[in-house]
Order: structure tokens, then sequence, then C-alpha cells
């Protein structure tokens, strides 16, 4: 992990008692799963992370991936935790601590939401032992520019941040990497940026310990704007993303439904990156797949009759 800028580091001493609260955002496949698993893995082992998982929709794709990270998960679906589920956060945060008294909770929130509604909250939570180390928003520098201007999201994700996190600098030139940071820079200037590395991430010293400054820049006009923030966000999801969500299910006496492997990689291949941003979900197919790299990744409980085919989570981004 190289670092564009230098982060701010906190002298702030954390009551043994207190949990601390690490959010990571950031726009519809910018890569947060992949990051916060990589994180994972260079953690001390005694130390114990709890994960939140906010889907927008019912799929909990991503969460069959964590899982494989041996870390205790909880999922929030069905909703957005900015605006609909935001009341149901506060519980869920309550039932982790109780239950797995972690060091620290990782809320990953959904690619649609707004950050300052869930950081309010959190810091709502301080006399219940809960302290917000830090918002993440991590910055998909091959498709940001793409969607930057269309996006009110996009924009407040990379606003309303400690740290932005760069993923997938590694695949665009340096001069596309220059613009997307131009781009960043024109949104937020003081803000660090640091680059995540394809294999290992970002580095647990340099993300942890940041005990966030946004509440301290500015809490009049924070004030001011919290409840125009959350009004906001319960009409962007209608104005930036469609769900759709597709479900085939065996009926009584019949097969399990199996899709044709090389259909389905050409299916998805065939998606315009500028009108689906994600696919996401599990399938059955009839065959291994080439290349397990980008779209699909092969999940571990593979059915034994052949007939049932092999079942993959899919998690396919931009094309």
């Amino acid at each position: 992990m190289s670092s564009i800028q230098s982060t701010h580091k906190s002298h702030t001493v954390i009551p043994e008692s207190t949990t601390t609260v690490t959010v990571f955002t950031g726009f519809l496949g910018a890569g947060k799963t992949s990051i916060i698993l990589n994180l994972l893995k260079r953690v001390d082992p005694d130390y114990k992370i709890v994960l939140l998982k906010n889907e927008f929709g019912d799929a909990e794709t991503d969460s069959a991936l964590a899982r494989e990270s041996h870390i205790q998960i909880a999922e929030m679906t069905n909703g957005c935790l900015c605006c609909v589920l935001v009341g149901q956060m506060k519980r869920a945060l309550e039932e982790l601590k109780d239950k797995y008294h972690p060091d620290r909770i990782i809320i990953e929130t959904s690619g649609s939401a707004f950050p300052a509604p869930i950081a309010w909250q959190i810091r709502e939570m301080e006399p219940l032992g809960f302290h917000l180390d830090s918002i993440l928003t991590v910055i998909d520098c091959i498709n940001f520019c793409g969607y930057e201007d269309t996006s009110y999201t996009a924009r407040m994700q990379a606003q309303y941040t400690d740290i932005i996190i760069l993923n997938k600098w590694e695949q665009v030139t340096e001069r596309q990497l220059d613009i997307v940071v131009d781009h960043v820079n024109e949104l937020n200037t003081d803000t660090p940026k640091i680059k995540a590395d394809r294999e290992t991430g970002v580095d647990p010293s340099v993300v942890f310990g940041i005990d966030t400054m946004l509440f301290r820049l500015s809490e009049r006009d924070a004030d001011a704007t919290q409840g125009h923030d959350t009004d906001i966000a319960h009409e962007h999801h209608s104005q930036e993303v469609d769900l759709i969500e597709i479900r085939r299910s065996a009926h009584e006496g019949l097969s399990v439904p199996v899709l044709d492997t090389a259909s389905f990689v050409q299916f998805l291949k065939l998606l315009p990156a500028d009108e689906v941003y994600r696919v996401k979900g599990i399938v059955r197919l009839s065959g291994t797949v080439a290349d397990e790299s980008d779209s699909t990744t092969r999940e571990p409980s593979v059915m034994t009759d052949p007939s049932d085919g092999v079942l993959y989570i899919i998690n396919h981004a931009f094309g």
C-alpha cells in the first residue's frame, strides 16, 4: 500500500468498555468487500472484529464471501442504513456489542448510502459505549469519473469522509489515475487519499485509530443540514438506482434450475457498464467457469449430484 497523503492519527484514549466503529462506504462496485476482507487478514487474530453488512436488496452475496474470513457477520438487508434502516442500526450495534464483545465493529454500507446520517446516529450512541473512529470512502478508479456527474450519492461519499481509499488504481494508466485524483480533489481537497493494493488492501495501522474529525469541522452546519441530508437520502434511491431481482426456484418433483455456463458468462460480458452497475447473487451453472477471478466465485459447498450443477456466487461490477 502506497500513500498519496499522510493520514491523521488520533491520540484520544478510548475506554476499554467502548466499542470502536469504522464505517466503509463507497459507490456500487467500488470494491468495499474486497478491501475489508484483505484488511481482516492483516489484523491480529486476537483483535476481535465484527462485520455489519448492509445490502440494498435481500441477496446476501458478499456476506457469503465474508464468512470465509471466519469473523462474526451480521446482515441488514432490504433497505439502506442511511434512511430506511437507520433506526434498526442502533439495535443491531447494541446486539453485536452484547453478544460478541468486539474490539471493533466494521460497518459496510450499501453502495447507495449517504454516510452523514449513519455517522450522526453512531455519534448519538456514545453514551451507550460506541465510538465512531472513522468514515472510509472507497473510490473506484476505473469507473468513478463515469458516474460522478450523475450520482449525488457518489459525490457525497467522497466529500463526507476521513480517508479516501483509491481502489483498482493498478488497472488504469498513470494519466487516468491523475484525472481521477483531480476529480476527487475538486470534491474534497484536504482529506488524505491512499492507495489500496490489489492483493493486500490497506494497512490496519493506517485506517484504524483515526478518531474522526468530521464532527469537529462545523458542528453548527452539520446540525442544520442533518435533517436535510436524511430527506435527500429517502429520495436518492429512486432517482439513482433501480433494483431488479430475479428468482428461479425448483418446484416439487422438478430438477433444480441450472444455467448454461457459457451463455451466462456471455450475458455478463454483454451488459452495458453505464447502465448495469452490479450483478450479485447465487446461481447454479452447468459447469465450471474458466476464469473465476472477476465475476464469479466458486461456493465451497458444491452439490455432489452433477444434475444440480455447480453453485456460484456472482459478484459482477461494471462489465
